[in-house]
Order: structure tokens, then sequence, then C-alpha cells
């Protein structure tokens, strides 16, 4: 019996290896037939976890799906811009070649998203991130427009005043001073601010700081922390609470979570349950808005567009021509609605957070910022009075856009950009044509095509001693030149609406080839909120560097009174540490659904009143 039972497992594994075997031959007669380099994988990474040596293999490092935040531009250095990685279960392309990647980018019906690998944010609805094809159109040119040039100008005033009720908050917190904030985690501050901004300017539902009185503020329990109808937590919980486990919606549906007898299950239902009972609740008072014609003034009224075109706006109150095939579900919107808190917000948030480190990082460009944003905003001028037609041109157009730009080339919210494609493609890359096979998993590398220094300036770098800077933050690379520039109609690409700020003048921030710089994607699926983010993350650097300078809190390594005690060398030590520290972290990024600090690490920040800085001059 045991014999039988050995040879039928003996058995098994020779058809496992000879299958797995064939697949892999087929998946390299594919790979040839491009004429891309490719790196053949023989186990998948989830094998390999079994296998001790196996981090010692070369091969292992280029499949694994961290490549692009881990090793950078490893790989492409060793095989070019374009390669191709083989496993026994799939080929995939990898690519930080900006021509290729416009062309993937823009031949939506080609290179199709595969939006099956994004369903854990599809636990509410359908929505524009989860969808393809007709079903895309269907949801872009109901939502579409809600981005718009009035759009920026209430996110731009809506982000001064979250920015004041941030600073306000710090200052309340530990042994801050107004004076002096120390603030032990930056991203949280920037989080819940980026949270309030879509929240209030998005669908008018305003929020408050912990601090903040919220006597005749907002909507009981969307806004405030009184809970009515039965709910145990406010929105604003519900919804932090939800993103912070919602990796468990990649494997657990919301009924298993709901039944399980682990309490983290059961929390991560309550939180699911709590944000689907309020957005129901926010879809209905926004329907009786519609119904008594009550506008949103004030808002963007991301919702109002979506009800209006769809099966749950009141009879009087439909889009004419509208029908079943081209509104949206109440789920739609309700998935809808959740995308664009989360998108909203948690991109945003991170570019301030990386934007503080860095800036912390490096004073020099902090100072450089500051004199610009000086003389933009004389000191005289009330943050209340600041102008969006007036002063987010020139403020987006200086060092303010270019450290934003900066950051975001180097971390980008995501990695790599997925598509897949639909029939075989013909290509062109530097003059030469290629076919990419039907069905191969497509990665545009948004890392290292923001790093690659094919498409920039090249300067050696002063930090890594490589013979360019692209590994480097240098905002000065994004300064005008003063050259003059062909205006272009910077809306069109990806049908977005024009703006004020992002112009194509010799007063601009410089401008990549197209393709090169592609932290918000490009073509028909670029970013929808591109705009919302730039306008809301110009506008709280802005506000916070205006009035106060930040430094790396260098207490882990000495107090306050043995700074004090130093001399310049010994800072300029002390500080050094510090920078290697936080870069570290940077460095160690993991990527959940964006890039993200790695679990518990935080970089602590200290923002003083300008001209109180402790390590001014040394840098």
């Amino acid at each position: 019996m045991v014999g039988l039972l050995a040879v039928t497992l003996l058995g098994c594994l020779v058809l496992w290896v000879a299958n797995t075997y064939r697949k892999l031959r087929r998946h390299i007669e594919r790979a040839k037939e491009t004429g891309l380099p490719y790196i053949v994988a023989h186990l998948t990474v989830f094998t390999l976890k079994w296998i001790p040596v196996a981090k010692n293999w070369e091969w292992v490092t280029f499949i694994d799906r961290t490549l692009s935040w881990k090793t950078l531009r490893a790989a492409e250095e060793k095989y070019g811009d374009t390669y191709l990685i083989i496993t026994p279960r799939l080929s995939y392309l990898k690519t930080s070649n900006a021509e290729l990647g416009m062309q993937i980018m823009n031949r939506r019906n080609d290179f199709l998203k595969p939006v099956a690998k994004y369903k854990i944010v599809d636990m509410f609805g359908q929505s524009i991130l989860t969808s393809e094809g007709q079903e895309w159109k269907r949801h872009r040119k109901i939502v579409g427009p809600s981005f718009s040039e009035k759009s920026n100008k209430m996110v731009f005033e809506e982000s001064l005043r979250q920015a004041e009720g941030m600073v306000n908050l710090w200052a309340t917190q530990g042994e801050s001073t107004r004076a002096d904030l120390r603030v032990e985690n930056a991203h949280d501050g920037a989080a819940m601010l980026s949270l309030h901004v879509i929240s209030a300017a998005g669908f008018g539902v305003p929020q408050s700081w912990p601090n903040e009185n919220e006597e005749g503020k907002g909507i009981p329990g969307f806004s405030t922390h009184r809970f009515v109808g039965g709910h145990t937590m406010g929105l604003k919980e519900a919804l932090v609470g939800l993103l912070r486990n919602i990796l468990w919606f990649a494997a657990l549906s919301p009924t298993f979570l709901k039944l399980s007898p682990f309490k983290v299950h059961q929390k991560t239902y309550t939180y699911f349950h709590e944000c689907k009972t309020y957005f129901e609740e926010l879809l209905a008072l926004k329907k009786k808005q519609i119904y008594l014609g009550e506008s949103e003034k004030g808002t963007m009224d991301l919702m109002g567009p979506m009800i209006k075109a769809s099966t749950e706006a009141p009879l009087d109150f439909k889009i004419p021509g509208s029908s079943p095939s081209s509104s949206l579900t109440k789920e739609e919107i309700i998935g809808n609605s959740f995308i664009f808190l989360f998108a909203g917000h948690e991109t945003s948030a991170n570019s301030i957070h990386f934007s503080m480190i860095y800036l912390a990082a490096y004073p020099h460009t902090q100072r450089a910022m500051q004199a610009d944003i000086d003389s933009i905003i004389p000191d005289d001028k009330p943050i209340s009075e600041w102008s969006y037609y007036a002063d987010m041109p020139r403020l987006y157009n200086s060092m303010v856009g270019a450290v934003l730009n900066e950051q975001m080339r180097l971390v980008p919210a995501i990695p790599n950009i997925p598509k897949e494609t639909e029939g075989d493609q013909l290509v062109s890359v530097d003059g030469r044509q290629f076919t990419i096979p039907d069905q191969m998993f497509v990665h545009v590398n948004v890392i290292g095509t923001n790093r690659n220094p094919r498409y920039w300036d090249r300067r050696p770098s002063k930090i890594s001693g490589k013979d360019h800077d692209m590994d480097d933050f240098v905002p000065e690379r994004w300064l005008p030149t003063g050259k003059d520039v062909v205006e272009e109609n910077v809306g069109e690409a990806d049908g977005l609406e024009s703006t004020s700020f992002e112009t194509s003048t010799s007063s601009s921030l410089h401008k990549p080839p197209k393709g090169a710089f592609v932290s918000f994607s490009e073509g028909p699926r670029a970013c929808p909120g591109r705009r919302f983010a730039q306008v809301e993350i110009t506008a709280v650097l802005t506000a916070i560097f205006k009035r106060y300078s930040v430094e790396l809190d260098v207490r882990e390594w000495a107090s306050d009174d043995e700074v004090q005690r130093m001399g310049e060398g010994e800072r300029r030590a002390l500080y050094e540490r510090a920078r290697e520290s936080a870069m570290g972290k940077v460095r160690r990024c993991e990527q959940v659904i964006t890039l993200q600090m790695s679990g518990g690490e935080h970089v602590p920040l200290r923002f003083v009143e300008r001209g109180k800085e402790r390590f001014k001059g040394l840098f």
C-alpha cells in the first residue's frame, strides 16, 4: 500500500515537472520571437521561499514583484530598458522606455488594464479604477467632468484651511508649542489632512480636527463624533480603519470576515459595514438635495453627477438621453465614491509626507523653496487672501512645484503600471519594430522610467558617485530654463480640462519627454485626480513652509541641551547621521497598495518657526 502511494506521488510529481517544463519552453519560444533580452525563472517566487540558497540566485531578484523599487534600475543596467521575464506560469514584459511606455498607455484597446488584479478595492461596487472597455468609458464620461478648473479652486482653498488645522493640532500634542512642533509621524497628520480635503471639497462633508469645536459643523456621524442611526463610529474612523485592514479583502469575502472567530476579521467587517452604510446614507442625502434643488456650492459634488446619470436619479432630474446602458447603478456610485476617498487622499498624503522628509534632509533645497514662496506670497498677506488664480500658477512653476514633482519622480505612489495585451501588438522602439504576443502581461516600470538618465540632463551624482544623479533629490532639474516653449493643450492627451497653473511657457516647469515622467500615468487612463493632487500638495507645502522650517528630529542621538553645546562640525556630523537614517527608512518603503514606510517605521520631524532653525547654514 505504501509502495503504491509512493509510486502515485512520484507519478504526479513527474507529470507536474513535465507540464511545467512544457509551459516554460513555450514561453521561451515566444520570448525569442520578440528579439528582446529575457530572464528565465525556472521556479515561482512561492516555491523559492522554501529553498534557502535561492536568495543567492540573480534571477530570483529579477522576478520579485517589488524589483522596481528594491533594486531600482539594476535589471535595466544589465538587460536594457525593455526585457522579458519568463516563468512556467507566465511571461511578462517590463519596460522603462518612454517611447514604448507611451504606446502601451495610449493604445487603450490594445493594452488592457488587468482589472481582476484590482478586485481588492471593488468591495462596494465597480468603479472607474476597476473597469475596462465600454464599462470604463461609461464611468469616465460621468465622473470626469467633476475634475475641472473650478474644482481646483475649491481644492486650493480647502487645502489651505486644512493645513492650518493640522498645524494647530500638532501644536497641542506632546511637547510641542506653536513655535516648535515635534511630530513623531507626519504621515498620520498628512493622511488626515488629505482625507479632510477630499471629504469637504469632493463630497461637501466638512471634517473637524480632534482639537476643534464640532458644534454646528458638518453632518452628525459624517463630520462629527456624534453618531446617529445606529452607527458605532464616525465615517472618518470607519474609512481609516478599513484602509488599514484592506489587504484582508484580497483573500476573504465580507461574509467570511463577518462570521470569522478572529477579532481582527470581525473588526475589519465592522469598518466595511459602517462605511457601506454611511455611503448609502450619503447617497440618499444627495438624492434629496437634488430633488429639493439644493445646489452644492463650494464643493466639486462628485456624487451629484453620478446620481443624475444613474438608475438612482429622481425621474425629473435624470440627464437627458441617459439610459440604463449609460448610467451608473447604486453599487457603482458607492464604488466610485470609495475610490475617490481612498485614492484622493492616499496619494496626496504620501507625497506631502515624503516631501517633508526630503526637505528636512536637504535644508538648502528647503531654503530655496521658501525664498520662492516669499517672492510670491508677501508676509503681510493673510492666508485667507491667497488666490488660486493669481498665486497657484506662480507657486506651481517655482521650487514648490519642483519639489512636488521631484518627490513623485523618486517615490511614486505605485512602482508599476500593469497592462495585458489584447492580441499580438506591433510596437516601435528606437526605430525597431517587434511584436508583443497576445495575453502577455506588461509592466510600465514607473520608478525605472522616472529615473532613466536617458531622458534628463546628465549630471554626476554628488552623493552616490554615479555618472548621473537620477537617484538623488534634485528639484532644481525641474526649474524653468527660460527657453521659449511651444504652447500646447495640456489637457488634450489625458482628456482632462486644461488648467491655469500647468502651462507650457518659458516660465513653466521643465517638461521631460513624453512618457519619461509617469507617476500619474499617461494617455486616456491617466489619473483623473492628478490636478486635484497637484493643487492640494502645492497649497499645503506653501502654507506650512511660509511660516515654518522642518528639521530632522535628532533626539534619538542627542538631547536639545547636547545639541546646544555642540560645535559646527559636531552638529553637521549629527545631522548627517539623522539624514542617513531617514533616507534608509525611505529606501525600505514597501508596497501595500501604494509605497509606504515599512511596518512601524517613521521619521520624526520638528517644525520650527523660521529664523529659529538649529542646523541652518551647515548644508
